[in-house]
């Protein structure tokens, strides 16, 4: 039996913990860079499709530009006439169902809208857009212009965009102001198309906001159920007047239900693993365990017969350096069992096997291979050490054992053997140190004996047959 026992219990514990920890890290580091990588190509997805939706705004407003332009154009034609204007407006609103109204205001006479009860000046939202939007358009260039975005009275959401009707006067050669045409509609529906719909459908939160230039403050023409995130993409619409702008980012999966579910994850993993490692290293020890009993003399808790036989057929198979094998046999055990009984006897037995072992140093081994014989193995020392440890072991041995109220005395007789210089086999080994220790006593052992066969070893001291060996 070696020196010194690990503590396997502790080291199994800490093992899978270990485990544990590195494989939950290793998961959880896995689906952040994963989720990161995701992240990074959803943004730049978020960016191509915030300049795809800022393009179709441009086009967007530019068709409305056109709506107007062409109800002006109509006005210029039809100066005084203004019956052209009703079915105009009706064939526009049947082509777009979000136009909410038409307006057309000719210079001093009553302005016209469709449908019927509609008016810019009449609606408490629109009124004051309108009139800044009229303004503008009185002194400007004679360009089209949007405002965005705009409350109705009723609560609706609008963009307004309106054209002024110029005519061109030759006698002063100068554009005189007709009048304007004026076209409201409905918001967020007006710009919820086809491309909207698609980033909707794609996974991304939005908000679309309108400038204009007069004012230069944003305000949101239409956004997605859910906040921004906290990362987005930007994307600008140049329109007459000013500029829409769209803000994009991914529904942040990870940041929400993604994160727990990829830490569980995490945690699943590293506990299945921590408990697979855990549970063979358990059937490890558990077999190890088995192993030890296998090879342990019960009564003295030294290694056994088979146990030397292992040891030995290990370390000559290695061709270790150099030990030495120890035979070791008690002189007057049979004595003392008839003296004080068995179980003083057995007493002895452990006494013996502990002082031999304080005498041996971390490595070595010893084992009971009869009852009342030891063999000892002493590793790796020269025959100078080794015998100062054996004259030791007898001074040791030499000195009484209290067992109970008796005090019982014994001597021990020793024999070596050392490989590879007087074998290379475990059993010659064995069989010259018992030979030698012997012949001290005036014994001659008969040759080819198997001193490691593999019998059933004695364990403890139970009969009287067997103590008086």
């Amino acid at each position: 039996m070696q020196k010194g026992k690990p503590n396997t219990g502790m080291n199994r514990w800490l093992i899978s913990g270990g485990v544990f920890v590195a494989v939950a890290a290793v998961f959880w580091l896995s689906f952040t860079a994963i989720f990161q990588y995701t992240s990074q190509e959803n943004m730049e997805a978020a960016k191509g499709a915030a300049d795809k939706y800022a393009m179709s705004l441009e086009l967007l407003t530019k068709e409305m530009v056109v709506d107007t332009g062409y109800m002006a154009d109509m006005a210029r034609q039809q100066r005084a006439n203004d019956s052209w204007f009703v079915p105009a407006a009706q064939s526009m609103t049947a082509q777009n169902a979000n136009i909410v109204g038409i307006q057309y205001t000719p210079l001093g006479r009553p302005a016209m809208a469709f449908p019927a009860g509609f008016s810019f000046t009449a609606d408490k939202g629109l009124a004051p857009a309108f009139t800044k939007l009229q303004e503008t358009v009185i002194s400007g260039d004679g360009t089209p212009l949007v405002l965005s975005p705009v409350t109705m009275q009723s609560g609706i959401g609008g963009v307004i965009t309106m054209s002024p009707v110029f005519v061109y006067n030759s006698r002063t050669q100068h554009f005189d102001y007709l009048g304007n045409i004026a076209l409201v509609m409905k918001l967020p529906e007006a710009v919820s198309n086809d491309v909207l719909k698609e980033i909707q459908e794609t996974g991304y939160n939005y908000i679309v906001y309108g400038n204009n230039e007069a004012d230069g403050d944003y305000g949101v023409i239409a956004r997605s159920e859910n906040e921004l995130g906290e990362k987005f993409s930007t994307a600008s619409a140049k329109i007459p007047g000013g500029f829409w702008q769209i803000r994009l980012s991914p529904v942040d999966k990870w940041g929400g239900n993604g994160q727990k579910v990829g830490l569980l994850i995490s945690l699943v993993a590293g506990v299945v693993l921590a408990g697979l490692v855990f549970w063979l290293l358990t059937l490890r020890q558990q077999r190890a365990e088995s192993h030890r009993i296998l090879m342990t003399d019960s009564l003295t808790q030294v290694g056994n017969r088979r146990g030397l036989k292992e040891a030995l057929d290990g370390m000559c198979h290695q061709l270790k350096a150099h030990f030495v094998v120890a035979c070791m046999d008690i002189d007057n055990l049979k004595g003392v069992n008839k003296t004080y009984g068995r179980e003083a006897g057995d007493a002895v037995l452990r006494g013996v096997a502990k002082r031999v072992m304080e005498c041996l140093k971390p490595g070595d081994r010893l084992f009971r291979v009869g009852d009342d014989s030891f063999v000892a193995i002493i590793d790796n020392e020269s025959m100078e050490g080794v015998s100062r440890r054996l004259d030791e072991v007898q001074q040791r041995i030499g000195r009484s054992f209290d067992v109970g109220k008796a005090e019982i005395n014994i001597s021990m007789e020793i024999g070596c053997s050392a490989f590879p210089m007087d074998s290379r086999k475990p059993n010659e080994l064995v069989m010259m140190a018992d030979q030698r220790m012997n012949a001290k006593r005036g014994i001659v052992v008969p040759e080819g004996t198997d001193w490691l066969a593999d019998e059933e070893p004695v364990l403890n001291n139970e009969t009287e047959d067997a103590t008086e060996q």
